[in-house]
């Protein structure tokens, strides 16, 4: 592969920072790194939008990155937006000077979508560093100038976000407006760190973490304190964050510049950050923290390659899935082993269909979440749980999925068993033709997987498909009687059959007869 160049800006609360890279064999080599500070939190979080000011300087900003990325001859730009843009009420008056103004298209990024950056990022650097990732529990705590981002990972996979409203500069301008001494600000900060923590306490997943990553930029400095090295990742101690901590705390900015080096734009809010983190570390009851120097730029050039290489990718993307789909089902006592078997039924019905429903890799993601949760409606009320399905899963968060997608599945879901879509039904409706198909395709398959575990007894063990002219023969290979998944799969089968004009019939094998 030749090598070329890409940029990334990531337009944050505090500053706009540009990393120019070059990409090489599927690796990246930073070139540069440029930050200019903005005032975009403290427009937004005190006025509640952003000044014509501030949108003038970020308007010069961004035009001085373009000429300096066509100095370097970068071939594509990636721009994204965090919590100060994304709360600002003028976001729209916003991103279109800036379209205007520097022929720049601005993503703003959920906080969800952050969190998968990061993980990404994350996960790559600790298989350079080779600390073990896969086989333990870790949180990571990205501390940022609008909020605080709390991530749970098992392996490369994300179990469990929330964004809390602990952003240092965020809290210092709701601090402002309401009180007169500043001097309060650390008492008021830790009140807020315990509420939050403690709302936190009710949702969070029961899982064991061995490790805590700290990430922000500020937190790379409280690196630098234990350490003077420039290592992509920095191992310190609960003991030493809690010396730190209690060592600047009475410390002017003066003095935390010039008694722990740290920069003067960090330096107003070292204690804030240092406190945060020793607060979620003494939450989670870890010794050992970790601090990688990652920013949300390297996930995003991160994620760009993870695509080229599209195997990868969607092993990942369908790990991910099963794993967030299963905590929303537990979190509402789903049918854990009945969500199982239908999954696996329906990705055997997807893969030994290819040549009559000519679906791809998204698609068989799609299936893959509206199987798991096809039946989550019945946490409300069995009666039409098929309709409480769909409104369910349009509400839950899914990592690397938009709200186009997950209208997609919904709408599976929805459709797996009674009534076919009809031109009444405005959700189905509002899919474009293209995403109406996806919809019909998969939701024949799911209601054929599902009746062939209509009791939720697990009777079938293994089904192989083959096809004789026009006819579809399901072989099923079962332990038990069959009776009420025959009777299901006679009633549902008929929106496959009407959909792909082929017959499509069940021939049983007793797994004590083979």
């Amino acid at each position: 592969m030749n090598n070329y160049r890409v940029s990334a800006i990531d337009i944050g609360s505090s500053s706009i920072r540009m990393t120019i890279y070059e990409i090489s064999n599927d690796n990246f080599t930073i070139i540069e790194e440029l930050r200019q500070s903005v005032k975009l939190g403290k427009d937004c979080f005190y006025i509640g939008k952003i000044s014509r000011n501030t949108i003038n300087a970020c308007v010069e900003i961004l035009n001085n990155y373009k000429k300096k990325s066509n100095e370097y001859k970068v071939s594509s730009y990636r721009t994204v937006a965090t919590t100060a843009v994304r709360e600002a009420a003028n976001v729209d008056i916003f991103l279109d000077n800036i379209r205007t103004l520097t022929n720049t298209e601005i993503e703003i990024l959920s906080p969800f979508k952050e969190t998968e950056y990061i993980n990404f990022a994350l996960t790559d650097i600790l298989k350079e560093s080779k600390i073990d990732y896969l086989n333990e529990n870790r949180c990571v705590v990205e501390i940022g100038a609008g909020n605080v981002e709390i991530t749970l990972t098992e392996g490369k996979c994300i179990v469990f976000s929330r964004s809390l409203p602990l952003g240092i500069l965020k809290l210092k301008q709701i601090f402002r407006k309401q009180f007169k001494n500043n001097e309060d600000f650390n008492n008021f900060l830790s009140v807020m760190i315990e509420h939050e923590l403690q709302n936190l306490k009710r949702d969070i997943p029961k899982l064991n973490i061995n490790k805590i990553f700290g990430i922000g930029h500020e937190i790379i400095e409280i690196s630098k304190q234990y350490i003077d090295d420039n290592k992509k990742i920095v191992k310190t101690t609960k003991k030493f964050l809690d010396n730190l901590c209690n060592k600047s705390k009475n410390y002017t900015e003066e003095e935390i510049v010039h008694k722990l080096k740290v920069p003067y734009n960090f330096a107003d809010n070292f204690y804030s950050a240092s406190l945060i983190l020793k607060k979620i570390v003494d939450f989670f009851g870890c010794k050992d923290i970790y601090i990688p120097n990652v920013s949300l730029r390297d996930g995003i050039i991160r994620n760009f390659l993870a695509k080229d290489d599209e195997n990868d990718f969607f092993k990942s993307l369908e790990l991910q899935l099963k794993i967030t789909s299963q905590i929303i089902g537990k979190s509402l006592n789903y049918d854990e082993n009945h969500a199982q078997k239908v999954t696996e039924l329906a990705l055997k019905l997807f893969d030994q269909t290819k040549e009559i429903h000519h679906l791809g890799r998204i698609e068989r993601c799609y299936l893959i979440v509206a199987s798991m949760l096809h039946d989550i409606g019945s946490t409300l009320s069995y009666r039409a749980h098929h309709k409480h399905s769909q409104y369910i899963i349009s509400a839950q968060n899914f990592f690397s999925l938009n709200n186009i997608q997950k209208k997609i599945i919904a709408n599976v879901a929805r459709y797996h068993r009674k009534s076919t879509p009809k031109r009444y039904h405005k959700y189905f409706m509002t899919l474009t033709h293209k995403n109406k198909i996806i919809v019909m395709k998969l939701a024949s398959l799911l209601r054929i997987a599902d009746s062939l575990d209509n009791t939720h007894l697990q009777i079938i063990d293994d089904i192989k498909i083959t096809k004789k002219e026009n006819t579809i023969i399901i072989n099923a290979y079962v332990v038990d009687q069959f009776y009420s998944e025959i009777y299901s799969f006679n009633h549902k089968k008929k929106m496959f059959q009407d959909f792909f004009g082929v017959n499509i019939k069940i021939v049983i094998t007793r797994k004590h007869e083979n």
